[in-house]
């Protein structure tokens, strides 16, 4: 398992990537790349840009929808969220991170039931995927469903630990 790129390795992949979109400003994995670094270094702005770009360049890009997504929750737009969200699941209906992070949209905005949909989705997706299991236990919780809550805690802290 290798651990996360460096400030320095992202500041070099943004450096790399604006000086490959000054060459050619069409190139939309440049925008991915970059925007995935500037998500990294937690600059959400310039990664949802970055992300927006990308989409007009490729509009059937999966991952662009969702990442764009993922921006917009750390930048608390959860309703965008949902929206990039659901074009990307539109795209590719088997992709569990959209699933997943249309889950944490619909949960921040109080839609508790789509968040546990979305949940159980991406569970059925890929059973072996612990966050999923910790942020459906919230849900369950927040509903009172405690004895779930409780299986699922249990669960992710078990798949969990078998990944560290």
């Amino acid at each position: 398992m290798t651990s996360p790129p460096g400030t320095s390795d992202l500041d070099a992949v943004i450096g790399d990537m604006t000086e490959a979109i000054e060459r050619d400003p069409m190139d939309s994995d440049a925008y991915f790349r970059r925007g995935n670094a500037y998500s990294n270094k937690r600059r959400y702005v310039e990664a949802r840009e970055d992300m927006r770009r990308v989409i007009e360049l490729d509009p059937t890009n999966a991952m662009a929808h969702n990442n764009l997504g993922v921006a917009n929750l750390c930048l608390g737009d959860f309703e965008a969220a949902a929206q990039n969200t659901t074009a990307a699941i539109e795209l590719d209906p088997e992709y569990r991170d959209a699933y997943h992070n249309r889950g944490l949209a619909h949960s921040e905005t109080g839609a508790l039931d789509l968040a546990l949909t979305d949940f159980d989705r991406a569970i059925a997706l890929d059973p072996e995927y612990w966050p999923t299991y910790r942020h459906r236990s919230v849900i369950h919780h927040m509903l009172g469903n405690s004895d779930a809550s409780y299986r699922d805690f249990l669960r992710a802290r078990e798949l969990g630990a078998s990944t560290q």
